[in-house]
């Protein structure tokens, strides 16, 4: 069972790093829809930076909070979990988009998720090392009693 859970657990964090996509696409092309842009134009590298920068965004949560839930394979976590949400953008393209996504994509989410899972990591171990390093604070003083 615990193969389901953990199986469950990377869909979620997949389906949640592919909705931080969707929704930035969607937002842009709300916006943008109706622009025509070149590609050497600058507004065309500022959409696609703010898309590359949504798949890094939702790589990024993806992969902490399923590194949060499995607490193991950090780097696995991230990369499986980063994949899925790729399928998931790849399939949603095809079949509503009729459009092809790109490699750049594939490696933003990759590299948000396993940055996401391993800054897990570190703040898990930072929390241990600072609690096994933590000093007994003093006690403060007594007052002394006023005098009138």
């Amino acid at each position: 069972m615990k193969s389901e859970r953990d199986f469950r657990n990377y869909l979620a964090g997949a389906a949640l790093a592919f909705g931080v996509v969707l929704l930035t696409s969607q937002i842009l092309q709300l916006i943008f829809g109706g622009v025509n842009v070149g590609v050497g134009d600058e507004l065309y590298s500022l959409i696609v930076n703010i898309y590359l920068s949504a798949h890094l965004v939702g790589g990024f949560l993806g992969g902490y909070l399923v590194a949060r839930v499995r607490r193991a394979d950090y780097i696995q976590t991230g990369t499986v979990t980063a994949i899925l949400a790729y399928i998931f953008e790849f399939v949603y393209n095809i079949v509503v988009e009729a459009a092809m996504t790109d490699i750049y994509a594939a490696v933003s989410l990759l590299i948000g998720g396993i940055i996401g899972a391993m800054f897990f990591r570190a703040k898990t171990e930072r929390g241990k090392i600072t609690l096994a390093k933590k000093p007994e604070e003093p006690k403060p003083a007594p007052e002394p009693p006023k005098q009138d």
